[in-house]
C-alpha cells in the first residue's frame, strides 16, 4: 500500500485529475447502489491519494469533496434521513475520521521517505568510504611494491656485490696460504664457502622480492622454485606436484596464488616446524585449486584458532581473485591450506605485494 502511495505522478495536473476522477467515480456507484448502502470507507482511497501525492491540505479540499458528494446523493435520492439535523454532525465525523487517516498516512509516508533518505545518504556514505579505502589501499601497494624493489635492489646491487667480493678476496687470501702450507688455509676455504651461500641467499631474496607478477605460464615454474629454495633454506622436504592443465586465467590469479602459497609456507616452517611440506597446484572442471600440506604438530582440537595476520592476507588474497581460504588443522595430519580459484572471467587487477 506505502509503495503505490508513494509513488507520484510525474505531472501534478495528472494526480489532481486522477483524485477528481476516483472521488467522481465512487460517488456514482454510491449513488446507485442507494442510501443504505455505505461506501464511507471507500473515499479514503482517493483521500490518502491526495494526502500522498499533494499534501494535507489536497486531502482536507478531497474529504470534504467526498463528504459533499456523499450528501448529495443522499438529498437527491430522496433518503428519509437526509434532512434531519443529526447529518451535520455525522458528516463532521465522517470529516474527521476522513482527516485523522490522511494525517497519520502522510506522516508514516514522510517517515518512510525520511527513512529513505538517510539509507541513501548512508549507502552513499558507505560507497565513498570504500572507494576511498580502495584507493588507500592501491596506493599502499605502490608504495610496498616500490619499498620492495628497493630493498631487493639494495640487495642485489649493495650486499650481494659486497659478498661477491668479500668471496673473491677470501678465494685469493686460501690461495696465498695454501701455496704456503699455512693450516688457515683450511679456515680462509670456509670463509669463502659461507660467502658464496651468502651470495646465494641474497641472489634469491632479491629475487623475491623483485618478483611483482607472475605470466599463467610461470605459474608453475615459479611454485617448483619456491620449493626448491624452501627445501635448501630450512632443511624440509618440500616438493612440488602439478596436476592437469594448470594455467591460471590472467596474471594477477597467478601472482596471488603464489604468494598465498610463499606466505603459507613461511607461516609453516616458521610455526609449525614440519619434517615435510607438500604443493599442489590441480586443475578439475570447476577450477584451480592451490593445497599446501605439512606434517607438523597441528592445532590442538579443542582450541579454536585464532587468524594472524598471515592468515588474514591469505584470505584477502584469495577474496581478490574470486577464490575462497580454508584452513584444516589436526594432530594426526598436520595443517592444510587449501584455496580453490573457480573458472570464470578475469579477476580484479589488484595483486598485494
Amino acid at each position: 500500500m506505502l509503495a503505490i502511495l508513494t509513488f507520484v505522478p510525474a505531472k501534478r495536473r495528472t494526480s489532481v485529475a486522477i483524485i477528481i476522477l476516483s472521488v467522481v467515480w465512487i460517488g456514482v456507484i454510491d449513488y446507485f447502489t442507494g442510501p443504505w448502502v455505505s461506501l464511507l470507507v471507500f473515499y479514503l482511497a482517493p483521500i490518502s491519494l491526495a494526502a500522498a501525492w499533494l499534501g494535507l491540505s489536497a486531502a482536507l479540499v478531497t474529504a470534504v469533496g467526498s463528504v459533499g458528494v456523499r450528501l448529495w446523493g443522499d438529498y437527491d435520492l430522496g433518503a428519509p434521513y437526509a434532512h434531519h439535523p443529526t447529518v451535520v454532525w455525522n458528516s463532521v465525523i465522517v470529516l474527521s475520521t476522513y482527516m485523522f487517516v490522511a494525517f497519520v498516512l502522510r506522516r508514516l509516508i514522510l517517515l518512510q521517505r525520511e527513512l529513505e533518505a538517510r539509507v541513501r545518504a548512508r549507502t552513499a556514505a558507505l560507497a565513498q568510504e570504500v572507494s576511498v579505502r580502495e584507493q588507500l589501499q592501491r596506493e599502499l601497494i605502490e608504495i610496498s611494491e616500490r619499498e620492495r624493489r628497493t630493498i631487493g635492489n639494495d640487495l642485489h646491487d649493495g650486499l650481494g656485490q659486497h659478498l661477491t667480493a668479500m668471496a673473491y678476496a677470501a678465494q685469493i687470501l686460501s690461495q696465498q696460504l695454501a701455496g704456503r702450507a699455512d693450516d688457515s688455509a683450511q679456515a680462509a676455504r670456509a670463509i669463502v664457502r659461507l660467502a658464496e651461500e651468502g651470495i646465494l641467499q641474497s641472489r634469491q631474496l632479491a629475487r623475491g622480492l623483485l618478483l611483482t607478477a607472475i605470466e599463467p605460464e610461470d605459474l608453475a615454474r615459479e611454485m617448483e622454485e619456491l620449493a626448491a629454495t624452501v627445501q635448501r633454506q630450512n632443511r624440509v622436504h618440500c616438493v612440488f606436484e602439478l596436476r592437469g592443465d594448470t594455467l591460471a586465467k590472467d596474471s594477477n590469479t597467478a601472482s596471488n596464488l603464489f604468494r598465498i602459497a610463499e606466505e603459507a609456507v613461511r607461516n609453516s616452517v616458521r610455526h609449525a616446524r614440519p619434517t615435510e611440506l607438500r604443493l599442489s597446484l590441480i586443475t578439475d572442471n570447476d577450477g584451480m585449486i592451490l593445497d599446501i600440506q605439512d606434517n607438523g604438530p597441528g592445532l590442538p582440537a579443542d582450541i579454536e584458532p585464532k587468524p594472524g595476520v598471515g592468515l588474514r592476507v591469505m584470505a584477502h588474497r584469495a577474496k581478490l581473485i574470486g577464490g575462497e581460504l580454508s584452513v584444516e588443522s589436526s594432530k594426526e595430519r598436520g595443517t592444510r591450506i587449501y584455496c580453490r580459484v573457480p573458472l570464470g572471467q578475469p579477476s580484479a587487477s589488484v595483486v598485494l605485494i
